[in-house]
């Protein structure tokens, strides 16, 4: 088990660094810069990979890279590519030069994401149904702690080095993550005769939509996260606007915050095991919408710094619980064969990539649409929409899936 969970620790953990770096620095550079949050907002664009992974997620299961294993060579592949472009990034004049650098973000987006779905395909095959719970809280707690190195500890860095030696230190960090995953053995069983090509991309995504109450799982998914990416979009504009540095935004909520979320994630995991996974996403999803009203604290213009520590723990320490319930019950979605636990998963990475596109997707639409809402309406009115967004997924839940969890009592 120990083996297991420092694998996908490693694994989600890197992916996380270069990204998180870019999506959290590039809104403050711009805010400095004076842009407006509507052009903050759209910047969200760059995630598009992570909402249309899914398209191609067919090729991942379907095919592999000879002498690399399956899923293992298709994650060292693209996080070479990954370490390739943060490096190149390091050399770009992001004044001068700013739509190159987008570009060369989103190629980093793109590679990001097509990594993610060979390691949550491993994930899948690798944890068994009461490994879950713990499992999904090192992943979710791999997530943040590559977003603290990202968005925490080289936005720090960047404000003592600079640029490009920020960017250099990040793709190096990369490399020396692959170790884990050179190491590691996959067992690649063979798969049955290959049936019609385009029957059996197709075929994943029908079975999926053909499940009972699929359709309300996929409106969850687009609504359980949503408020979140909300508000979390707006938030780092509202700390400019309220004179925090880069050095105090990157403290508070690339380190303290994002610790805070790998401990409640871990207490989420061992929660998740006794309360089971519908009660877990009501209770934990209920309890981050309504700690996001907190957020309205420093939108009425309160910049007293402990303050705005309190808040910004508490909000991300019952987000982080609700996240790692999510992911628990996206791997119960998946298919998993009743044979035996170690019969291969010929479509875990897409069954579980399609809903993690899905959420995405929900994430996009919410985080493109703060910036107009919060221009429209305010940081406080936003901030208020967010948390309706968040309460409705759950009451979602509640019509759709309470059976589910009185039934497994």
């Amino acid at each position: 088990m120990l083996s297991k969970l420092i694998l996908l620790a490693a694994l989600y953990t890197a992916q996380f660094i270069p990204t998180t770096f870019f999506i959290q620095t590039v809104p403050i550079f711009m805010r400095q810069q004076n842009m407006s949050l509507d052009a903050i907002g759209f910047l969200s664009f760059l995630i598009l990979p992570s909402a249309l992974k899914f398209l191609w997620s067919p090729f991942i299961d379907r095919y592999r890279i000879p002498k690399l294993g399956h899923y293992r060579g298709w994650i060292i592949v693209f996080q070479i590519l990954l370490a390739i472009v943060t490096f190149g990034c390091a050399f770009i004049d992001i004044e001068n030069n700013f739509n190159t650098l987008i570009i060369c973000m989103f190629c980093a987006f793109l590679f990001s994401s097509s990594q993610d779905i060979a390691t949550d395909a491993i994930a899948v095959n690798l944890l068994e149904p009461n490994e879950r719970g713990i499992g999904n809280a090192i992943q979710s707690g791999g997530n943040i702690f590559g977003a603290i190195i990202g968005g925490g500890g080289v936005l720090i860095l960047l404000d003592r080095v600079g640029w490009k030696y920020s960017l250099i230190i990040i793709s190096l960090v990369m490399l020396i993550t692959l170790i884990p995953v050179l190491l590691y053995s996959e067992v690649v069983n063979r798969k049955p005769k290959k049936s019609n090509f385009f029957k059996s991309y197709f075929q994943p995504f029908i079975n999926f939509l053909s499940r009972p109450k699929a359709l309300p799982w996929l409106l969850v998914l687009v609504l359980y996260m949503g408020g979140e990416m909300m508000s979390g979009t707006m938030l780092r504009p509202l700390f400019v606007d309220r004179g925090l540095s880069l050095s105090e935004i990157g403290v508070m909520l690339g380190i303290f915050s994002y610790s805070v979320r790998i401990i409640s994630a871990l207490i989420a995991g061992v929660l998740i095991t006794k309360l089971g996974r519908i009660n877990s996403l009501i209770l934990f999803g209920l309890a981050a919408s309504i700690a996001t009203l907190l957020y309205i604290i420093p939108a009425s213009g309160v910049s007293n710094l402990p303050i705005l520590y309190a808040v910004t723990i508490t909000v991300n320490a019952l987000q982080g619980m609700a996240y790692t319930a999510l992911l628990s019950a996206m791997m119960d979605k998946c298919v998993t064969p009743e044979v035996s636990s170690s019969a291969y998963r010929h479509t875990a990475a897409t069954d579980y990539t399609l809903q993690v596109s899905v959420v995405s997707i929900g994430g996009v639409a919410a985080s493109m649409l703060s910036g107009t809402i919060a221009s429209a309406t305010g940081y406080t009115g936003m901030f208020i929409i967010s948390a309706a967004v968040s309460i409705l997924s759950v009451l979602v839940i509640f019509q759709f899936f309470r059976r589910v969890a009185v039934e497994a009592r």
